[in-house]
């Protein structure tokens, strides 16, 4: 028997043995993602209690449900969550990204401290954040806590079933998400907010369009693609905010659950929801205050970026002879990124150095060499 005691030392001892930082998963069919203006549109999900905010134009897509702000159609937001319609501010946009590979990829790490470079004068702060895009990359990251909750999910599904879970398959993915930079103005200062996960954010430009510096806030991992290798990043990720006692807030939308549930009689629910909606309006007041101080504009005022969609818009929507940005593919691009230990991009694999096989190797040392043994119930 091998005791719970001996999984980090049995971990460090086959890492160290399948030490390879690039490897591929398994190829996924392609996704259909966001429709764009060209692709039908649906309207909201099956059985989404959700209001359209409006009965024509790009309003129509835009749903005020009970998880946030949705778009449900081929529309981006502007500054202040406006829609706008994408072909009005991007030109050859696409959302089936899933096999895209770029060229290069670059690693970088977050800033330590927490003080950011400040805008410089006479710059632009363009301010995007992103919830749910879908836009998932053939690209993943891992470290030892992954691989440790993906071997116990491993031995627990084989001594059930005798075979390896579907989960074991692959380590956190990243998703893309997109921001057209419409601004050509002056040079513009890049605040891009990740409410989680790990994020690759896509820079479309304008002709004309400059980007000053980049700042990359929150998630787990944060990375950058299709911008000028010489523009300088700064990272600091969600556990660095919250060590920096930052916390990213916004005052809910007028559907979100919780004004609902205030709304709802005098119950002892309601009153709860009061007090939730209380808290995060006074945390969403602070980050306000933490923003302006650091950028020069308050947070809530200038994010553009829906709690689900896929593109952002930084500057005006382009007049009638006026340009539109210009969608770059991440296939083939460069790209800077923070990573976890290991690094997977899926086609780019030896055999036996993806995330599903340090799993089962793991698994399989924890076994003796012989997975018979977690069928037969041996602790671990």
């Amino acid at each position: 028997m091998v005791f719970r005691g001996t999984f980090r030392l049995a971990i460090w001892v086959v890492l160290a043995t399948l030490g390879i930082a690039f490897a591929v998963l398994r190829f996924d069919l392609l996704q259909a993602f966001l429709p764009t203006a060209q692709d039908s549109v649906t309207g909201a999900e099956p059985g989404l209690p959700a209001l359209a905010v409006a009965k024509d134009g790009p309003g129509q897509y835009l749903f005020d449900g009970p998880e946030g702000l949705r778009a449900e159609g081929p529309i981006a937001a502007l500054v202040g969550n406006h829609p706008v319609f994408i072909d009005d501010v991007i030109t050859g946009y696409r959302t089936r990204i899933a096999s895209d590979i770029p060229a290069e990829v670059t690693t970088i790490r977050p800033i330590s401290g927490c003080r950011l470079t400040p805008p410089a004068k006479g710059t632009i702060v363009g301010h995007a954040t992103a919830g749910q895009s879908g836009l998932a990359l053939p690209l993943s990251t891992y470290g030892d806590a992954e691989l440790a909750a993906a071997v116990q999910l491993f031995v627990d599904a084989y001594r059930a079933e005798g075979a390896a879970p579907a989960a074991t398959a692959e380590g956190p993915g990243y998703e893309a998400y997109d921001v057209a930079v419409t601004e050509t103005r002056a040079p513009v200062y890049l605040v891009l907010e990740n409410a989680a996960g790990n994020r690759i954010w896509n820079i479309h430009l304008a002709e004309g369009a400059r980007i000053e510096r980049v700042v990359l806030l929150g998630g787990d991992q944060a990375g950058i693609a299709n911008i000028d290798p010489v523009v300088p990043v700064e990272v600091i990720l969600g556990d660095g905010l919250a060590e920096c006692g930052i916390a990213p807030a916004y005052p809910p939308n007028d559907r979100h659950r919780l004004r609902q549930a205030a709304s709802d009689g005098a119950t002892a629910e309601t009153e709860a929801a009061k007090a939730s909606l209380a808290t995060m309006e006074a945390a969403a007041a602070s980050y306000d205050t933490w923003f302006r101080d650091s950028f020069g504009l308050r947070a809530g005022d200038s994010r553009a970026g829906f709690d689900a969609g896929t593109l952002s818009v930084i500057g005006p929507v382009p007049g009638a002879a006026d340009p539109k940005a210009a969608y770059a593919a991440i296939q083939g691009a460069k790209i800077r990124t923070t990573q976890d230990t290991y690094f997977e991009i899926r086609g780019q694999v030896q055999k036996g150095g993806d995330f599903a096989a340090r799993v089962r190797a793991i698994a399989t040392t924890f076994a003796f060499g012989d997975l018979g043994y977690l069928v037969q119930g041996a602790n671990f």
